[in-house]
């Protein structure tokens, strides 16, 4: 034995690596129907609204609506999860997650803080969710979502208001 490492026998075992209190706490949420978070999903956000299209059943198209939402949409993909700021409190596999104590809505509310009216309270009960697809990530603050369908007509409605409310030139 060259001595290189020495288990030192009188030695105790470390603790446990425990989180603190206010660390972020990752659980996925169970949806009423099951979405694949794979390919083809779309995202569809006005300034007061958020929609993920994740699929269409008999003529219908199933999507989440994320009401008054702040979203950061892009990478990482699936094969570099692990480059998330929340990777290392999860094992995010495709679905969607809630996120409490939030480091990301704690920003919101700090960056906010120069608004002549801002108000902590504003961000009290702002939820965090993860949704994790194939090739992006989507992060959503905002109060609630549900689980809609629209018709085809819905959205093309909802992209014709969009239009109506630019400013010609």
């Amino acid at each position: 034995m060259f001595g290189l490492f020495k288990r030192n026998q009188s030695a105790e075992l470390p603790a446990p690596i425990t989180q603190p209190e206010n660390s972020p706490v990752v659980t996925e949420i169970e949806l009423r129907r099951r979405y694949r978070f794979q390919y083809e999903d779309s995202v569809l956000a006005t300034q007061s609204c958020l929609y993920l299209l994740l699929g269409k059943e008999s003529g219908k198209v199933l999507a989440l609506k994320f009401p008054f939402a702040t979203f950061k949409y892009g990478a990482p993909n699936d094969e570099a999860r692990g480059a998330h700021p929340l990777a290392r409190y999860g094992r995010f596999l495709y679905g969607m997650y809630s996120v409490e104590n939030s480091p990301w809505i704690l920003e919101q509310k700090t960056a906010n803080r120069v608004h002549p009216r801002h108000s902590d309270s504003m961000f009290e009960d702002k939820k965090h969710y993860l949704i994790c697809l194939k090739d992006v990530t989507l992060d959503i603050s905002c109060r609630n979502f549900e689980e809609i369908e629209l018709r085809a007509e819905d959205i093309f409605s909802i992209v014709q208001e969009q239009l109506n409310d630019l400013p010609e030139d």
